[in-house]
């Protein structure tokens, strides 16, 4: 037990704490991905095109993003908890809200709602792990909260679907709220505040000056996007996968969900192998490993999007595959590199992390979906670019230059 335990259990210290702070983090993901198997019928419920379906689910990181960096800098000056138990309460309403929805305006403004809370969620999460643990026991939680996305990944379509047959597309939001509402009661009753008083203002004014120091420091820019475009990467497939394969190739959405849980388990194995390896490689040989994965991903998408027997669900699935099994290796380590850069500004470092992932996926996944034709190709020559541009990026510090 550490010198400072917030008055917490060993037990909740290490173990129960950390991990409700994991799942808060990966709400944001199960509150988009949680109905992908429903986005097909959504799109006729609503009489609403693909594209409006695709700017609901990005609606979540687009508005996250920029209200993060709020939550952010209000958790480095005020504390971690009364930004925690805000979001959450906002993230359950906003959820229960969506149930509401009678056409695609009030489903996206109920949406927005949501996303207010969710950015402030998956930023104090990371600020208070930062403030509990450091070094490669910091490494190695932020490992874990990264085997928390594939998990989410694989469990929110399964979920999702089940909910979608059983009930309707509203008990998808249903779920969603009363998951926040009972992580609200748990933060309520034992999250301790983790803040160490730093004499920093709270204004406006001294959030900008912090954000513009960040967005000057050339090494933190470069992790930052390094951390992001994975995901992006991973995010145009989600985005598009359910129309190709329910509507496409004609896959149930029970199908389709059981399907999405191969390369999301994929991600999983590459998430404990990075957690299980990162103190014995280290940073530099753990990226490398990822990038030589990106490498290989790189060349199926070009040759996946050059041949049609490459353009069917298995070879897809296994095309994923090779993306999943390295995401943790870059996305984890870039991110513990860039907060560590600054240890002053955990708070608003980690929404500013948060803008560049989340403003990047929003982006980057309307951009692909515009020119979205109904088949793989567009999604993989999108993935071949930005893989591109993530190898370039991250050569650096594969060789352990920082």
């Amino acid at each position: 037990m550490p010198d400072k335990n917030y008055g917490l259990t060993s037990f909740q210290y290490f173990t129960f704490y950390p991990a409700c702070l994991i799942l808060t983090g990966v709400l944001m993901v199960g509150s988009i991905d949680i109905y992908l198997p429903a986005a097909p019928f959504l799109m006729r419920h609503f009489a609403t095109s693909e594209w409006m379906i695709q700017l609901s689910m990005m609606l979540t990181p687009i508005v996250a993003s920029i209200v993060g960096l709020v939550f952010g800098h209000w958790s480095d000056t005020q504390g971690r908890r009364p930004g925690m138990l805000w979001s959450l309460g906002l993230f359950a309403g906003g959820s229960f809200a969506c149930c509401l929805a009678w056409n695609i305006e009030s489903f996206l403004a109920f949406r927005f709602f949501q996303a207010i809370g969710a950015g402030g969620i998956s930023v104090i999460g990371l600020s208070v792990l930062a403030d509990m643990f450091s070094g490669s026991l910091y490494a190695r939680y932020m490992a874990t909260y990264s085997m928390g996305y594939p998990i989410m990944f694989a469990l929110a379509p399964v979920v999702g679907a089940y909910l979608f047959e059983w009930f309707s597309w509203h008990a998808n939001f249903w779920f969603l709220g009363l998951l926040s509402f009972l992580l609200w009661g748990i933060f309520f009753k034992i999250m301790p505040e983790t803040l160490e008083k730093n004499g920093q203002s709270s204004s406006l004014s001294a959030m900008f000056v912090n954000f513009k120091a960040l967005s000057m420091s050339k090494t933190f820019m470069i992790l930052g996007i390094c951390h992001s475009l994975p995901v992006a990467i991973s995010a145009i497939y989600s985005a598009n996968c359910s129309f190709i394969f329910i509507d496409r190739f004609n896959f149930s959405p029970h199908a389709f969900a059981y399907i999405q849980l191969v390369p999301v388990l994929m991600n999983l194995l590459g998430s404990f192998i990075y957690r299980e390896q990162v103190t014995k490689w280290g940073v530099a040989k753990s990226i490398r490993f990822g990038m030589y994965l990106n490498s290989a991903f790189l060349v199926a998408t070009i040759f996946g999007s050059s041949f049609a027997e490459l353009q069917f669900p298995l070879p897809i699935i296994i095309i994923m595959c090779i993306l999943n099994l390295g995401l943790s290796c870059i996305i984890a380590s870039a991110n513990t590199k860039a907060i560590e850069c600054v240890p002053d500004k955990r708070g608003l470092a980690a929404a500013f992390l948060g803008l560049l992932r989340n403003g990047l996926v929003a982006g980057l996944v309307l951009v692909v979906g515009a020119f979205f034709n109904g088949t793989i190709v567009p999604v993989y020559l999108g993935m071949a670019i930005l893989t591109a541009i993530l190898i370039f990026l991250i050569r650096p510090f594969a060789r352990g230059v920082s």
